[in-house]
């Protein structure tokens, strides 16, 4: 097969990140396997000059901010790829990143995205670097010892960051864009990779391929003080508008629903290699994944009464899927290492007899959540 993958950019007034990661890309992509598009939000700092000037972009230029989720569509709908990646400006690609990603992503047909560590990002995808402060020598230094395709470091993971995240071609035709209600960004990457997962598709983190992102805004201005405050404040209300909009259209529990937690470290501590475990959860799909990567092989069974689970995992994990936990535990066969039973389910009306079926299907340790007190 040969490939082209689009690599979708926005900018909006940061002509040093996307310069810098123009020239990554012309440097460690092999020319004729990627476009790149850049459509740019309005900048005033320069960037639409320089832009016009490079002759390989195709660029959308945007008279006015329209937020990161109508850019990406903007970008996405001149894509002519086989693939699409959306890409932050402010990141620093390297040496085999892309074959090596392209390689996971159709490792198998049931992979719809893929996506990297790298040096700043939530979601677990962040790995220790041997630089504080930018210095591209070291940088490409580590990233030349770390990217080597390793399979093994493939791992299914729940939700993935846009900051770097490529998916195929079929899943843009089949699904259409990111969802623009969540203008101007924030929340529209889990989205995506929700309706992706819907679709009985998986996720990998490519935990053998390292790019740099700066994250958090190296070269954003300096703020005074009250300047920092309002933007805080601005930032905190839109994340809690753009959840409560999320939560509504995907029925999640709370903010926890691709976290880990102690008790979920705990049951790690106790099981070993094979042993068969138990989860009893709503919308923690992520402890599934956790548990794979610990790479012990085991037998995880997931037992739920919440249909958003199912939808999301069943086609690659053991979700056992009930009307009513109680009766799904009655249902269970044989005997489990561990139980985890997470604090997602203490609300269950009789769930003092639920615990005692669990118990009785544990041969080994249980371990109950400390109740969740949402913020």
């Amino acid at each position: 097969m040969n490939f082209k993958t689009s690599i979708v950019i926005l900018n909006y007034n940061t002509i040093d990140f996307i310069q810098a990661c123009v020239e990554s890309i012309r440097a460690f992509t092999q020319e004729g396997q990627y476009e790149i598009i850049i459509v740019d939000n309005g900048s005033k700092d320069g960037s639409v000059e320089w832009l016009k000037e490079q002759e390989d972009l195709k660029c959308i230029f945007n008279q006015e901010n329209v937020g990161f989720p109508k850019g990406c569509n903007q970008g996405m709908e001149i894509a002519t790829g086989t693939e699409i990646m959306l890409l932050n400006s402010d990141v620093i690609v390297t040496p085999r990143w892309h074959e090596q990603m392209i390689k996971a992503l159709y490792s198998s047909e049931d992979v719809g995205a893929v996506s990297c560590v790298t040096s700043a990002c939530s979601n677990f995808q962040q790995i220790p670097v041997p630089y504080k402060t930018m210095d591209i020598d070291v940088l490409l230094d580590f990233a030349e010892k770390y990217n080597h395709s390793n399979p093994s470091l493939w791992t299914m993971h729940f939700t993935l960051v846009g900051f770097c995240l490529m998916f195929r071609r079929k899943i843009y035709d089949d699904l259409g864009g990111l969802d623009e209600r969540f203008t101007p960004g924030n929340y529209e990457d889990d989205d995506y990779c929700f309706r992706i997962m819907k679709e009985g598709y998986k996720l990998l983190l490519c935990r053998d391929t390292f790019i740099h992102h700066y994250g958090n805004g190296t070269f954003v201005k300096k703020r005074t003080p009250e300047e920092e405050r309002a933007h805080t404040e601005k930032f905190m209300a839109l994340l809690k508008r753009n959840f409560a909009y999320f939560q509504e259209k995907w029925q999640v529990r709370d903010k926890k629903y691709k976290d880990y937690s102690e008790g979920l470290f705990a049951l790690d501590n106790y099981v070993k290699e094979k042993q068969r475990v138990l989860i009893v959860a709503r919308n923690r799909l992520a402890y599934i994944c956790y548990l794979m990567f610990q790479r012990k092989n085991l037998e995880i069974d997931y037992l739920t009464d919440n249909q958003l689970d199912y939808d999301l995992m069943h086609h690659h994990c053991n979700i056992k899927l009930c009307d009513d936990l109680l009766k799904g535990a009655r249902n269970l066969g044989g005997k489990y290492k561990a139980v985890l039973i997470s604090n997602t389910i203490l609300d269950y009306p009789d769930y003092s007899r639920l615990k005692d079926l669990l118990v009785e299907h544990c041969d080994g340790a249980l371990v109950e959540e400390e109740p969740y007190r949402q913020a």
